[in-house]
């Protein structure tokens, strides 16, 4: 037994070793050099971490920007009863059968949303990995936004091997979209696939220009909205710029019933539970259900979890105005405070997402490190998770952020302009025209 396996971790190293050069490698050096990524959480408070190396870390990695994941004491009855009626784990693929839960859950969702139906899946992942293949066949077009989330990228390459043509546009390029759209216009079935809001720059799909074209061309606009559902939403104001409601990037847009959307959010970033959903007419649900593989070949949401997300739901019109309006003051802040300093951070929306640019994986790991040192957790970008010379920072603020950890955080950011100004270091891309 001791020796079966020594031979299969060996092997293992093996694989690896063979394997040449890869993309992903800055990724790897980032892994080992940036105290950045790997970080063991030993204890939590809110956002004030402690990893198992006993530093204290305040924390700018999470995305639950409403806070829910702290929510223990409103949210946690709801998941135990939940499991306490139906089990811990469904035991069965969704396809096979379900509990109340998934038909209650999919109904209040679709209301919350404005839609016909809705169906439920585990992740984000797995609804792009089955639908995106459900729908698109021999001869079909996928057209990719450049800077939509990867996994809507694995997912048409599951339909390319089918026979789908897979292309892609950079993002907001509007042209280059009509111009592939034009030249595949005999294609069956056309989709474009766009994120709701962008997960580096927090920016929004621009719907009102999207649509047009995808009506034009007969096609239909796929959105992975895993970082806008639960937080922006309809209606909104120059002193709420997020929208009311949470009810995602197509309210905040104003989107009807009829437009050519297939809409797709999870719901953990929002609301702290582990699911997603789609929204569907019942004959699309019908035939999802039949075709989608993850519905069939993977176990779905377990009931703790749909108990969390229905306290869940019914605590976001309590608190989500609220603690909408203290992010967004805190967001406000902390990215005038860089801008002041010289940074160029990539938000056109002041969404809780903000990137600020560094163009370079080494200054990237140096700053990361000193971060790190200064008690700050936050996600560091390096090729090939952005394009080289878009390396950056990215730091997400929630509400159970609080304003002193944002001063504590742009003080460790002055520290970074100071390095960079001693070595002569761009702040901008554009310092680097000319050059």
């Amino acid at each position: 037994m001791h020796i079966f396996f020594h031979e299969g971790s060996t092997m293992q190293d093996r694989f690896i070793s063979t394997i040449g050069e890869g993309q992903r490698d800055p990724l790897l050096a980032t892994l080992r050099e940036s105290h950045q990524y790997n970080v063991v959480i030993h204890s939590v408070d809110g956002r004030e971490l402690i990893d198992s190396k006993g530093k204290k870390l305040l924390d700018f990695a999470s995305c639950n920007y409403i806070g829910f994941d702290q929510d223990q004491e409103a949210l946690l009855a709801e998941g135990v009863k939940a499991a306490r009626e139906f089990g811990i784990h469904t035991s069965r693929a969704r396809l096979m059968g379900y509990h109340t839960l998934f038909s209650n859950l999919e109904e209040k969702l679709a209301h919350f949303m404005g839609g016909e139906e809705a169906l439920l899946f585990p992740n984000t992942t797995l609804a792009s990995i089955g639908i995106i293949p459900a729908l698109m066949r021999h001869g079909d077009l996928i057209i990719l936004d450049k800077a939509a989330h990867a996994t809507m990228y694995q997912a048409s390459q599951v339909a390319r091997d089918k026979g789908a043509l897979l292309k892609s546009y950079e993002n907001e390029d509007f042209d280059s979209l009509k111009n592939i759209l034009e030249e595949h216009r005999s294609a069956p079935r056309k989709m474009v696939c766009v994120d709701g809001v962008y997960s580096m720059t927090g920016d929004y799909a621009n719907l009102p220009k999207l649509l047009p074209i995808i009506r034009k061309h007969n096609a239909l606009l796929y959105i992975d909205d895993a970082h806008g559902f639960g937080f922006i939403g309809e209606n909104p104001t120059p002193q709420m710029p997020y929208g009311f409601r949470g009810n995602g990037v197509i309210n905040h847009y104003g989107c009807q019933k009829d437009d050519p959307i297939l809409y797709v959010a999870g719901t953990a970033k929002g609301l702290a539970a582990a699911s997603a959903f789609a929204l569907v007419t019942p004959k699309m649900k019908e035939f999802l259900m039949a075709y989608a593989k993850p519905l069939d070949y993977t176990h779905p949401s377990t009931p703790f979890a749909l108990g969390i997300l229905n306290a869940a739901l019914d605590l976001l019109p309590k608190v989500g105005e609220e603690r909408r309006l203290k992010v967004f003051q805190m967001t406000h802040t902390l990215v005038e405070g860089l801008r002041q300093m010289g940074f160029y951070v990539m938000t056109k929306t002041l969404f809780p997402i903000i990137s600020v640019w560094v163009g370079e994986t080494d200054r990237l790991l140096e700053a990361s490190r000193k971060l790190y040192n200064k008690g700050i957790f936050l996600t560091s970008c390096p090729y090939p998770t952005m394009p080289r010379g878009k390396e950056a920072l990215r730091l997400t603020i929630t509400s159970s952020n609080k304003p002193e950890h944002i001063d504590a955080l742009l003080d460790a950011f002055q520290s970074i302009a100071l390095d960079w100004r001693s070595i002569g270091a761009p702040f901008h891309p554009m310092d680097l025209e000319g050059s």
